[in-house]
């Protein structure tokens, strides 16, 4: 069985004693509030943040304002989401050990067992869709890197066959506590791609003689909307980090920190990207970098990234279906060849569908919405007001300021969503669909994340 979690109690405030050295904290047997922030943060700063600056195109310096708002809406809903998890820990005793699914178990205590399925869809549509995403971009950036290092000319439906091989044994540890290494390696690898990416796109941008912003439009908006918002998911793995506290009612700082973090790489990226290039910027800002070392360098940091993400993003739906499975949480012959399983399922469906990038964003636009902006305010005000008159349980009654926002945020959360999933749809809609990759291997591979 997996090292039993050390819980400390519910302390009112930030104490210096959390804020030791990374390997003394894991070794403790659970994650403290900086270690739990890194992995948050290194979770949620993926390759969205290449298409900031792009978003803001059509949105004009306005768009600077969007990130704001994300930021702290993100942040009241993960911490609503961290409130979730305290209530349920004071109130019911299965909530104070190990749990191995704990998105869907807050779920099901919100709205039965209806919550419990629907979240748990949602996650694996959501995790295991951006697991198939992660495949085919870590299979194209190899491709890129070594054709310009090595002139290697394979194809990508081979490039992809070696990915799986090479994250299958990553994605056996047991739970995020076991692998912290890998989330400092994930946000340690984005900050510095960002930072070569600025200093690269500044330079370029000076050369220009006259930088041309093109005008705000309302599609402009609504696309930078989704673009932005979507920079900001990754709540349906902040249960599962929080379940690996060793004091779970202090989340709230680590979404705090996290939140933070994300803002000071988001920020910058998308105003230096914008502000430097105008309308010569790419969707994929990498895209918009002079050839070079740094733009080599930045490929090579992004694929690290990736690599070091996956194990991230695909471990709470591998935990649910051990769960159902009843595969032991100790390290084990079945727990490895689940995983191992699972990787090589993603890689089936990348192989067969190597352009479903507009796939991925029907899924995405509908169940990360819910994720992050639908269901944490959902689920803690079902949950605050269950506690109202309960013997032995401590209240939580939700002022009336508080519930408006969490009613507004979960309308704008499903009015964004359904842009996107329209968006979406349009592209399937107009999509050309390629051969599978085990029937041609010349098919080139599209997808976005």
């Amino acid at each position: 069985v997996l090292d039993p979690l050390l819980h400390t109690g519910h302390p009112d405030k930030l104490g210096h004693n959390d804020l030791v050295p990374l390997q003394k904290e894991v070794m403790a047997g659970g994650l403290s509030i900086v270690t739990a922030a890194i992995f948050l943060a290194g979770e949620m700063a993926g390759s969205g943040v290449l298409a900031l600056p792009y978003a803001l195109l059509g949105t004009g310096w306005a768009g600077l304002f969007l990130i704001v708002f994300f930021t702290i809406n993100s942040l009241f809903t993960g911490t609503r989401l961290g409130l979730c998890w305290v209530m349920l820990e004071d109130r019911y005793d299965e909530f104070k050990g190990e749990v191995r699914d704990p998105y869907p178990a807050i779920g099901k205590k919100a709205f039965g067992r209806a919550g419990e399925i629907i979240s748990l869809i949602c996650i694996c549509f959501t995790l295991y869709g951006g697991g198939c995403v992660f495949i085919v971009l870590i299979s194209q950036l190899l491709q890129g890197v070594l054709m310009e290092l090595f002139d290697l000319d394979w194809s990508i439906c081979f490039w992809m066959l070696i990915t799986a091989c090479t994250l299958a044994p990553l994605t056996w540890f047991g739970t995020p506590k076991d692998f912290w290494p890998i989330a400092v390696g994930a946000l340690v690898t984005t900050v510095v791609a960002c930072i070569i990416i600025m200093v690269n796109v500044a330079q370029e941008g000076a050369e220009f003689e006259k930088v041309v912003y093109p005008a705000p439009t309302v599609n402009g908006f609504f696309s930078a909307f989704g673009t932005i918002m979507f920079a900001f998911a990754g709540a349906s793995t902040f249960p599962t980090i929080q379940a690996d506290m060793k004091d779970r009612s202090q989340f709230k700082y680590a979404a705090i920190f996290a939140i933070l973090i994300l803002f000071l790489i988001y920020f910058p990226m998308a105003s230096v990207g914008y502000f430097s290039l105008g309308d010569q910027v790419e969707d994929n800002i990498v895209v918009a970098m002079s050839n070079g070392w740094q733009k080599v360098t930045v490929e090579i940091m992004l694929l690290l990234h990736l690599v070091t993400a996956f194990p991230i993003i695909t471990n709470p739906p591998a935990q649910m279906f051990e769960e159902m499975l009843k595969i032991p949480t100790s390290f084990n012959i079945k727990r490895c060849l689940f995983r191992t399983f699972s990787v090589f399922g993603l890689l089936f469906i990348a192989e067969t569908i190597p352009s479903f990038g507009a796939i991925l964003n029907l899924v995405g636009g509908s169940t990360v919405t819910l994720l992050t902006f639908v269901f944490p305010p959902l689920f803690y005000m079902r949950i605050a007001d269950a506690t109202i008159g309960v013997k032995g349980v401590q209240e939580k009654r939700i002022p009336l300021w508080e519930r408006i926002y969490c009613w507004a945020l979960i309308l704008i959360g499903v009015a964004g969503g359904c842009v996107a999933t329209y968006s979406a749809i349009v592209s399937i809609a107009d999509a050309e669909f390629s051969q599978p990759c085990y029937i041609s291997t010349n098919v080139t591979a599209s997808a976005s994340h």
